[in-house]
């Protein structure tokens, strides 16, 4: 399958993807068969974030073998994590 998206779009799916495996897997204490999936995903979907002119965002870490969001990104993105946790406490 191929899927072409913008550089705007392509940095939305991140946003997507980031937050959406944090609330996944942030919480659990053990790996399990989703989040084997959803970081193998995430790996996927991080690995092409060069190529989209994303690099701020995403950085490669060689003795790992893994792409690991940047700081910048975490920046960028916790204000959606920290109004869902805020969220959460009101319920």
């Amino acid at each position: 399958m191929k899927i072409e998206l913008t550089k705007e779009e392509y940095k939305t799916l991140l946003t997507i993807v980031y937050c959406g495996e944090w609330m996944l897997n942030s919480h659990k204490i053990k790996d399990d068969s989703i989040s084997k999936r959803t970081e193998s995903l995430e790996q996927n979907i991080f690995s092409f974030a060069k190529e989209a002119g994303l690099e701020k965002w995403i950085e490669f870490d060689t003795e790992m073998k893994k792409y690991f969001p940047t700081a910048d990104m975490e920046d960028d993105l916790h204000k959606f994590i920290d109004l869902y946790n805020l969220r959460q406490k009101k319920t």
